[in-house]
């Protein structure tokens, strides 16, 4: 083998592990958290025609003159619908921690790879905390969290179902005083049990993290 050929290949070598910079890094960064929140937006659509079309299809039945003759079917709408919900619940979870870790690694690319200065961050800088802030103003914005916002409510849309599903149990339940006693403890236990079945779900539906490396990163950390 040549001497050139082996410089060659040197260089191949050193270009195959090659590190990124840190502008490189930072871009990376973005790019892939962009690409965690647009596939995630794409994912919801189908949350939300599943969602939809359970409960156009439960009115429909549930308003018919021969509502009786489905009641198995509303039952099994209802079902399917708390399951959905709850997955679209999971999923709103999923995605805020995710995002959150993308956005604490491009805060920690700033300052510690970028060496940026807090005023000219970009992520983690804020050009006034007070402008817009206005909570009982009706025309104005405020600080609340869009994402915090989505999994509540995918919270209450599971809920929701729920509370429709034990109402259509009731209806075989004759002792009114029974019935009334059950629905109060069914509104405090479906939460609950929702909430339940959030924390079971770290068992299979957790991401094979193990074997990432933990940069246990403060989100509150200054500077």
């Amino acid at each position: 083998m040549t001497k050139k050929s082996l410089h060659k290949k040197k260089n191949n070598s050193k270009n195959v592990h090659k590190e990124f910079t840190p502008l490189e890094r930072y871009k990376t960064l973005i790019a892939a958290r962009n690409f965690h929140y647009d596939n995630f937006n794409k994912w919801l659509s189908y949350f939300y025609i599943a969602i939809g079309t359970l409960f156009i299809g439960f009115c429909t039945l549930k308003t018919s003159d021969k509502s009786s003759s489905f009641e198995l079917e509303i039952i099994m709408i209802l079902i399917l619908g708390y399951i959905i919900s709850l997955l679209w619940f999971l999923s709103c979870k999923g995605y805020y921690y995710w995002n959150i870790n993308f956005i604490m690694l491009v805060n920690d690319c700033e300052k510690k790879c970028l060496k940026l200065k807090k005023e000219e961050r970009v992520y983690s800088v804020f050009a006034n905390k007070e402008t817009e802030n206005k909570y009982f103003s009706p025309i104005n914005g405020a600080n609340i969290s869009t994402s915090k916002v989505a999994i509540l409510f995918s919270f209450i849309i599971t809920i929701s179902w729920g509370i429709l599903l034990l109402k259509e149990f009731m209806k075989f339940i004759d002792d009114r005083c029974l019935s009334i006693v059950l629905h109060i403890l069914g509104v405090i236990l479906i939460p609950i049990i929702t909430l339940s079945f959030s924390y079971i779900s770290q068992l299979f539906l957790q991401s094979k993290i193990d074997h990432f490396p933990d940069l246990k990163l403060d989100q509150t950390e200054r500077d």
